[in-house]
C-alpha cells in the first residue's frame, strides 16, 4: 500500500459509483478508497492490491479520468502509518505526521483507511495514508521572496 492513484471522476455529473464500478469490471481490487469533495471537484483516493496497479492505470486512462499518483517514499505528502487498533493508535501517527508537517509547511488534506493485507492482519495493524499538501507559510517560502 505504498501508492496511490487520485483520480477525478469527470462524467458529467461527476460520479465516484460510475468510478469504482469500473475498477471492479476490470478485476481491480483496492485496499483503500477515500478522498475529499469526491463529486465536488475533489479527486477519489484508490489504493490498488499490489500487483494492479497497472490495470488500475488502464482502466483510468481507457475511460479519460485525469489522476496523479503519489507514493509514500517519495516525500511528496503522502504518509503510511500502520496504526494499532488501541486507543490513540491513530492519534500518534497523526501527530507524528503534524510534526513533520510544520517543519515542511503542510496541512493535512485527507485521510483514507485501508483494508489490511495478510502480513498487517498478523500484526494487528491498520494502514493509513494521510495525505498533506503544502501551503504558503514563511517556513515554506523562506528564501524565495525577492529582496
Amino acid at each position: 500500500m505504498h501508492l496511490q492513484m487520485r483520480a477525478k471522476p469527470v462524467n458529467s455529473p461527476p460520479d465516484v459509483e460510475l468510478l469504482l464500478r469500473r475498477l471492479k469490471d476490470d478485476g481491480v481490487n483496492l485496499q483503500a478508497v477515500g478522498g475529499s469533495d469526491v463529486e465536488f471537484g475533489g479527486e477519489v483516493v484508490i489504493v490498488p492490491e499490489d500487483g494492479q496497479e497497472d490495470q488500475a492505470r488502464e482502466t483510468l486512462q481507457r475511460f479519460s479520468y485525469p489522476f496523479r499518483e503519489i507514493h509514500v517514499d517519495e516525500d511528496a505528502g503522502l504518509d503510511l502509518c500502520e496504526v494499532g487498533n488501541a486507543v490513540g493508535g491513530l492519534h500518534g501517527c497523526l501527530k507524528n505526521v503534524a510534526q513533520k508537517n510544520l517543519e515542511k509547511g503542510r496541512i493535512i488534506r485527507d485521510i483514507t483507511v485501508g483494508v489490511p493485507d495478510d502480513d498487517q492482519r498478523s500484526r494487528g495493524v491498520i494502514p493509513v495514508h494521510i495525505y498533506s499538501e503544502e501551503v504558503r507559510t514563511p517556513a515554506s517560502v523562506e528564501g524565495s521572496a525577492p529582496s
